[in-house]
């Protein structure tokens, strides 16, 4: 190959590198690159992307003195290590509880995990707003070792949540009982404003918010006061397997301070033709249709039968649990 063929290919080689080089787009800062990730891929704080408030159903959770969870039934699933998922999001209580769910106080909605065996959580939101020491990372045989996870603190507002959504144990029952819904709401009572010398604060926004989040103790009235229904022991029973026919026996209590107990029901699901059948224990079913509202009892309730949560759900056939 002649001399002058050899500098006219080094020359063309150059002229395509600097071409390349002119329209390629340049590198990130380098604080871009060192900077540690902040992941929070279903919501924002304040919220702002209502398609994920909107593509969700959203019903109560469970009520503390300063804030109010709700969360999404249909969302509920557990793994094989009794790990929790859910979708749910919070906002302050107020005596304007009126007000529409997705504003600007609310935090969510975001995924909440909660390792029922363990006694931790994983929340979304820790990505973002006091995010956990990173010395903890995935562990396949210690789940709750996982980045992010933390202790869930007894008394707490959220170790309340917790005993709905993993089950519990009254004193004289060998049933546990797992969450399903709550008609109506708590009565909000303010906080008491006090100064730094314990004189009350007339003016709300000279005042703090309270330090702790602790769950309400309501007295022992069963008039005005909310109704929760929980599924017994998680257990679905075939009632008619061609037909895909299921039950759930449910029991309800007033949640006063003594949580009264109510009543019994067997809820019965035609998971085929979508029809329930919502009926004191004793009593012969009688089927209806579903109504429009995923929010109402007799929707989740019938999601919670035919839905799939993995394992979540205790399905028995014959005497016989899956």
């Amino acid at each position: 190959m002649s001399e002058n063929k050899v500098m006219k290919k080094v020359v063309l080689l150059l002229s395509i590198l600097i071409t390349a080089c002119t329209f390629l787009p340049s590198a990130p800062p380098v604080n871009k690159i060192t900077a540690v990730p902040v992941e929070h891929p279903f919501f924002n704080i304040p919220p702002m992307n209502l398609e994920d408030y909107q593509s969700r159903t959203w019903i109560l959770l469970a009520e503390s003195s300063s804030r109010a969870w709700f969360y999404d039934p249909y969302s509920l699933t557990q793994d094989k290590d009794e790990i929790v998922s859910y979708d749910a999001f919070f906002v302050p209580r107020s005596d304007k509880d009126n007000l529409q769910q997705f504003n600007a106080t609310m935090v969510g909605p975001y995924r909440q995990k909660i390792d029922c065996f363990g006694n931790h959580q994983w929340s979304e939101i820790f990505y973002a707003d006091k995010m956990p020491n990173q010395e903890t990372y995935k562990n396949p045989q210690k789940p709750n070792l996982e980045y992010g996870w933390i202790k869930i603190k007894p008394s707490t507002a959220l170790a309340y949540v917790r005993t709905r959504i993993c089950g519990r144990k009254f004193i004289d029952d060998k049933s546990i009982n797992y969450f399903l819904y709550q008609e109506g709401t708590m009565k909000y009572i303010p906080p008491k404003l006090v100064d730094s010398m314990g004189a009350p604060v007339k003016d709300a926004i000279k005042s703090l918010e309270p330090k702790g989040d602790s769950v309400i103790t309501p007295d022992n009235a069963t008039v005005n006061v909310p109704i929760f229904y929980d599924v017994i022991n998680n257990e679905i029973r075939r009632v008619d397997a061609k037909k895909d026919i299921r039950s759930m026996r449910i029991s309800s209590y007033f949640l006063n301070k003594n949580l009264t107990k109510k009543s019994d029901y067997l809820f019965t699901a035609n998971c085929q033709a979508k029809t329930f059948s919502f009926a004191p224990l004793g009593k012969l079913p009688q089927f209806q249709e579903l109504d429009a509202s995923k929010q109402s009892l007799s929707n989740v309730a019938f999601d919670r039968a035919c839905g799939n949560h993995g394992d979540y759900m205790n399905i028995v056939t014959s005497g016989r649990s899956k």
